[in-house]
């Protein structure tokens, strides 16, 4: 199990997540043998090239067209689905105790957006499922500030990160921002690089550069600390390995 998806391990039903790890490799061996082009996106995606953050979704990005198609496969396979506010279609994981209500498990699939391609996702391993097409940095950060365009705050703190961090490339993310049509999008990296925070409790693109904000600060700190914790256990994990083999 990779690094991102250990974070799923606060589950105390084992059923569930045995349920949850089942379903998403049918799903990908479906979409697979369907021919269908997916790759994840969220919070998983992040966790990919950062500490970890406790999730209980597995979101993918698919083409409009095989959203659809995939919505009559689902059907045959007897799978259940909704198609949520946001126009996601969501696969839910149950069973019968509270954890379900406190912590539903659950599979999303939201079509991707216009101007994106699926070229160049990094290929990870997932629940034993190798080579599964993760959204690079770029695309993530693209979709982060396209996010806060549209008046979903969060994702601002999320690609302020990624670009602060350097975990990517200012000059792709701008490339694949261009490529978004109909955007504010580059309005959104324009204010992360040149230091300034907006309004995130309200977005308002007219007045995208503002001062400084102390709880953008407070939590960039928050977020270089973790960084540094995350690689310091890593590099430890390494030493104990290398420990380990020295004495075998």
């Amino acid at each position: 199990m990779s690094e991102s998806m250990e974070i799923l391990r606060l589950f105390e039903s084992d059923g569930r997540m045995n349920k949850f790890q089942n379903l998403f490799k049918q799903l990908t061996y479906v979409l697979s043998e369907e021919n269908i082009k997916y790759v994840i996106i969220g919070t998983v995606a992040y966790s990919e090239y950062a500490p970890p953050r406790a999730t209980t979704n597995i979101n993918f990005m698919i083409s409009e067209s095989d959203c659809y198609k995939l919505e009559s496969i689902l059907k045959e396979h007897e799978i259940d689905f909704i198609w949520n506010a946001y126009q996601q279609l969501l696969i839910a994981v149950k069973d019968d105790s509270d954890e379900t209500k406190k912590y539903p498990l659950a599979l999303s699939f939201q079509i991707i957006t216009k101007g994106l391609t699926f070229n160049q996702p990094i290929p990870r391993e997932i629940f034993g499922v190798a080579d599964v097409p993760v959204a690079g940095p770029e695309v993530l950060v693209a979709l982060w500030c396209l996010a806060v365009s549209k008046g979903y705050s969060k994702s601002y703190y999320d690609a302020q990160m990624f670009i602060k961090l350097q975990l990517a490339d200012v000059d792709r993310c701008a490339a694949v921002i261009d490529s978004l049509q109909e955007s504010d999008a580059d309005k959104v990296l324009r204010s992360i690089l040149t230091g300034n925070a907006m309004h995130v409790d309200k977005i308002d693109m007219d007045e995208v550069l503002i001062m400084p904000s102390e709880l953008i600060q407070t939590h960039e700190e928050i977020e270089r600390a973790k960084a540094h914790r995350y690689n310091a256990s890593q590099e430890r994990r390494r030493q104990l390995h290398e420990g380990i083999k020295q004495v075998k």
